[in-house]
């Protein structure tokens, strides 16, 4: 008995996940968005000296940052230059993953294997901890 791979249609074409997982991936692409701006909110209350800091620490959802050191390229009026930063912030490959579920396809394409579908669910449980808190 052979069974056929999973497809996941919709009207407008096939795609690589349901449409559950397609949620779940879109809000965490969202919360990623949300993260960079407080990180760099974060940064600039960082960046100040303590007696200066009138605010509370801005905070950011730790599970797109990591603790370690980035230095970031960037050009400023044509020179090239680097940007230091205490912290790195990663998207974890969900940007791609988000933009190849929402795009549809003409053709059927290979489902989301079971690795990245669990690495998804462990994402969002954390990400929902944090924003929904």
């Amino acid at each position: 008995m052979t069974t056929e791979p999973i497809t996941f249609r919709s009207r407008w074409g096939f795609h690589p996940c349901s449409y559950e997982t397609f949620r779940k991936l879109k809000r965490l692409h969202k919360w990623y968005w949300q993260t960079v701006r407080d990180f760099h909110r974060w940064h600039r209350w960082w960046r100040k000296q303590p007696q200066n800091r009138a605010a509370i620490e801005p905070k950011f959802c730790p599970l797109f940052v990591e603790d370690r050191e980035w230095h970031k390229p960037i050009r400023v009026h044509g020179t090239a230059g680097v940007k230091y930063y205490p912290k790195t912030l990663v998207d974890r490959g969900l940007i791609e993953l988000y933009q190849g579920a929402r795009k549809p396809a003409a053709e059927p394409v290979a489902p989301l294997d079971d690795q990245t579908r669990s690495s998804i669910e462990a994402w969002y449980s954390q990400a929902v901890s944090y924003f929904d808190s």
